[in-house]
């Protein structure tokens, strides 16, 4: 591919990008406003100590922060069963680099919008919780965290959205995200876990991204596997996943679009019909 291409493909897809945030922020605006206030409260009520050296509240917020790039999967893996279903992967499979336009504008509509999440969710907390005095020096540290985080963790919503193909697929993939999500460390401290699910999620970015904005923000190591913080290590495994699970993810969206035609969806359509009771 040339660069003159590239840059004409990078062009459709902040284009695609934009018209995905305009219907995504818009269209998300409820809930945003109601999962960043339930999260800022929960920190701003939660002000007590526990057998942590921080309070529960400061710690929670903090870990939240880095812990909410993983919504990204869920995210990207539904808008993909939504375009699978409408029709709108078996269109762009037709264009010119359709499907990298596809995956490219999807990643940065994706990642936008869970860092408006994420800031929202800094932003309330430096406001509203008083136990987690923030610097500015904190804040604009956590920034490039926040977006290392969510560009991690994009690649595991194209491998969940490419085995997506009906309603009960779609449910079931929820299980295992929210397990990952709820066992990363960000309401409770790691050691409480049992050393397997310790030793999981320490190769995923789930972990990680939590564990760098604890680092950042709170500086109290004691949730944290071994009780110690392990920057370099984190932005090692983050970085790692971005480069392989892109590379990994390219191949996988290739895959998926050859299977995309007027017959496959037709049987999607069919199997959801029936599945739905329609």
């Amino acid at each position: 591919m040339s660069a003159h291409t590239f840059l004409a493909v990078l062009r459709a897809a902040r284009c695609q990008a934009a018209m995905d945030l305009r219907a995504g922020i818009v269209g998300s605006s409820v809930a945003l406003l109601a999962s960043v206030s339930a999260i800022v409260l929960a920190g701003r009520s939660t002000q007590v100590a526990t057998d942590a050296h921080t309070t529960f509240g400061p710690m929670f917020l903090a870990g939240s922060i880095g812990t909410i790039s993983g919504f990204i999967t869920f995210q990207i893996a539904s808008e993909t069963y939504v375009d699978r279903i409408g029709g709108a992967l078996l269109r762009v499979r037709v264009l010119p680099h359709g499907p990298l336009t596809w995956a490219i504008g999807k990643t940065m509509s994706s990642i936008a919008q869970t860092l408006v999440f994420q800031g929202a969710i800094l932003l309330g907390g430096a406001l509203f919780v008083e136990a987690l005095p923030l610097s500015t020096f904190q804040v604009l540290a956590c920034l490039p965290l926040m977006v290392l985080s969510a560009v991690a963790t994009a690649p595991l919503g194209f491998l969940v959205g490419a085995f997506v193909r009906g309603v009960y697929s779609f449910m079931a993939s929820y299980l295992p995200i929210f397990a990952l999500i709820g066992t990363s460390g960000f309401f409770m401290p790691m050691s409480r876990l049992p050393s397997w699910v310790q030793a999981v999620q320490l190769t995923l970015p789930t972990y990680w991204s939590g564990h760098l904005t604890r680092w950042a923000l709170v500086g109290d190591p004691s949730w944290e596997v071994g009780r110690a913080f392990s920057p370099a290590l984190a932005i090692g495994v983050l970085a790692a996943w971005t480069v392989l699970g892109f590379a990994g993810a390219s191949f996988i969206v290739r895959r998926s679009f050859r299977k995309e035609t007027i017959g496959s969806l037709a049987r999607v359509q069919s199997t959801i019909r029936s599945q739905s009771g329609l």
